[in-house]
């Protein structure tokens, strides 16, 4: 007759019996040895989910790294953006500084002044400010308010001064003058800033100086 063996390993094997105590001490070997196959089969069962949980927290805990060092980037960038606007303004508006309005903008700066390009390099630029600089001598720029968002910075600010020397082709009129607008400006990959586009009412201004608009004369 034959009858199934397990070995200490609980491999399979047939043998051929012919007495039935063999048969029995065959059984009794698995029935002590189960036990230990199934304690093993748990322990194998537990390692696996143990695997699989690290594994998770590993992939977890790289991708939260991946995004704390995409966020302390932007925040670096943001920072950086805001610490040149603020020397674009104090520095370069406010003390005419222009080695420092170089420092923190691309060599091709472009700016846009109620749609129209008014500068397209750093020198240009300069020229225009130094319009503002001549007229109102005493000028200040403040900001209102500060928005960032990628490499893109929008503001609302007021510009004053008195009109005490030649703006543009007009001589100085000793008012005093203040008005409001709205720019977007633009930086590179380094923090530089190199588009500016303003937006104000170039009317009001202009009424402020004394200046009056006439309606056309129709024939």
């Amino acid at each position: 007759m034959k009858i199934a063996l397990w070995d200490n390993n609980l491999r399979y094997s047939s043998h051929t019996v012919s007495r039935y105590p063999e048969n029995l001490i065959s059984l009794i070997q698995f029935a002590s040895l189960l036990p230990r196959y199934i304690r093993n089969t748990v322990l194998m069962k537990a390692a696996i989910t143990v695997f699989l949980i690290l594994t998770v927290l590993l992939v977890c805990c790289k991708e939260r790294q991946t995004i704390q060092t995409i966020q302390n980037s932007e925040d670096l960038m943001a920072n950086t953006m805001r610490a040149n606007f603020d020397i674009f303004i104090e520095n370069g508006w406010n003390k005419k500084d222009m080695p420092m309005f170089r420092a923190i903008s691309a060599e091709n700066y472009i700016r846009n002044l109620n749609g129209i390009e008014v500068a397209n390099n750093q020198s240009e630029m300069e020229a225009n400010m130094n319009i503002y600089f001549t007229g109102f001598p005493d000028s200040r720029l403040s900001v209102d308010n500060i928005t960032i968002k990628d490499l893109h910075l929008f503001t609302h600010w007021t510009f004053s001064g008195t009109n005490t020397g030649v703006f543009g082709e007009t001589g100085p009129t000793g008012k005093k003058i203040k008005v409001s607008g709205f720019s977007t400006i633009e930086f590179n990959g380094k923090g530089k800033i190199i588009r500016e586009s303003v937006y104000y009412n170039e009317l009001e201004l202009l009424q402020q100086l004394g200046f009056t608009l006439n309606p056309p004369v129709v024939e």
